[in-house]
């Protein structure tokens, strides 16, 4: 597969997550989102009109039947490789064809599984985040996190905490470096998750 372009769809409600996917893919040479979308429709006419390899299928409110999806003629058809975005992992049967991925997979992560086709994350991605143990996040970049999570801009971030926009994008990386993030979105989802998890007395 590392001979020739990658091909991959993504499914999604969610514009938030296509821009994101797509954009962790894009900067990746040697890939290529063909199509993107959502609902059941499009991800079987993708796999059956399209050809990709991968198919990106953003399933974290478990809308999708993922076994009644892998067993489909499109999916059996084709050789076609679906990742599963759901909120915990491994969400879906015993299928050779299905990689499930979660909120704590990296874009490291996520694209090491792309090139090398496997269903599990390769041992050198997993060590990549794994060198240094995360500090501890600070007052300030913990609303940081809270106000980025609300789709907050730096400029506005910066006008609510009274500091330069230079000085919200020091502490937006250091937060990147504590939690072994890569970007914006990776953050974004981190910070819903753990609004989530603090609403439930989690």
């Amino acid at each position: 597969m590392a001979d020739r372009e990658i091909r991959i769809a993504l499914i999604s409600d969610s514009k938030l997550i296509l821009d994101g996917v797509r954009r962790i893919l894009e900067v990746e040479t040697g890939m290529k989102v063909v199509a993107e979308g959502a609902g059941l429709g499009n991800l079987k006419k993708f796999a059956r009109e399209m050809g990709p390899d991968f198919i990106f299928l953003d399933n974290r409110e478990s809308a999708y039947d993922i076994e009644k999806i892998m067993r489909s003629p499109e999916i059996r058809r084709s050789a076609v490789r679906v990742i599963q975005f759901t909120e915990e992992g491994a969400a879906g049967g015993n299928f050779p064809n299905l990689i499930d991925v979660n909120h704590e997979t990296t874009s490291t992560e996520l694209v090491a599984v792309i090139k090398t086709g496997a269903s599990v994350i390769p041992d050198t991605a997993v060590k990549e985040t794994d060198k240094k143990k995360p500090s501890k996040i600070t007052r300030t970049e913990s609303r940081i996190i809270k106000l980025i999570a609300t789709g907050e801009s730096n400029k506005d971030i910066a006008a609510l905490l009274s500091v330069s926009e230079k000085t919200v994008k020091a502490h937006i990386t250091s937060i990147f470096q504590k939690l072994q993030l890569q970007n914006r979105y990776q953050l974004m989802i981190y910070g819903k998750r753990k609004k989530k998890d603090a609403e439930m007395g989690i």
